[in-house]
């Protein structure tokens, strides 16, 4: 697949088939991740791959909290469209059944940088993997649910103790049916 096919033709994917992915495509995926272009070379991304049941056992029950957390503002959100804010809320909470989720951590407390600058870095490499991850016949879907549900220190305390902030978390796996691109607003560049 070419990049600007990947580019068009992702979708976030929500629903997960059951079975796992291959240790070379998982690799692929994380590796196109550290080749992300970063602020000075800093390449400031820790990531963290729960796969086994036992971990994303873990993972769950954080976000159920997430869940939790987010569901007045979902709710608040689609007030006209109150399924959306259902499936939304269980996507959060069993994370679509993907067998796989990458939690994307700055790699350290502290940077040179401002940290406008290392989460830039963290998204551009959060990105790299959801093409790479589509251009493989994978499925993702980028998470920032925990941020805004107040439990991203949680995550890092379990997870990657040191490491740094959450920037986000991505699910990976075989995507159950893919769903049409949402429509595209309108006058969102300029050319001088």
């Amino acid at each position: 697949m070419h990049c600007i096919e990947a580019i068009l033709t992702r979708r976030s994917i929500r629903r997960y088939r059951s079975e796992p992915l291959s240790d070379d495509v998982l690799t692929r995926i994380l590796e196109a991740g550290l080749f992300a272009p970063s602020a000075v070379n800093l390449q400031p991304w820790y990531l963290v791959v729960v796969r086994s049941r036992e971990q994303m056992n873990r993972l769950l029950q954080v976000m159920e909290q997430t869940a939790a957390g987010v569901e007045f503002s979902l709710r608040e959100r689609f007030r006209r469209a109150p399924q959306v804010a259902e499936e939304a809320l269980g996507f959060i909470r069993c994370l679509g059944g993907a067998p796989v989720c990458v939690l994307a951590f700055q790699h350290k407390p502290e940077y040179p940088k401002q940290e406008t600058s290392i989460v830039q870095s963290v998204a551009a490499a959060i990105e790299n993997m959801l093409l790479a991850a589509w251009s493989l016949g994978v499925g993702s879907c980028w998470l920032t649910a925990p941020l805004e549900a107040g439990v991203s220190e949680q995550l890092c305390q379990v997870f990657a103790p040191g490491h740094g902030k959450l920037v986000a978390m991505v699910t990976l796996g075989n995507p159950e049916g893919v769903q049409t691109a949402p429509k595209r607003k309108d006058a969102r560049w300029t050319i001088l």
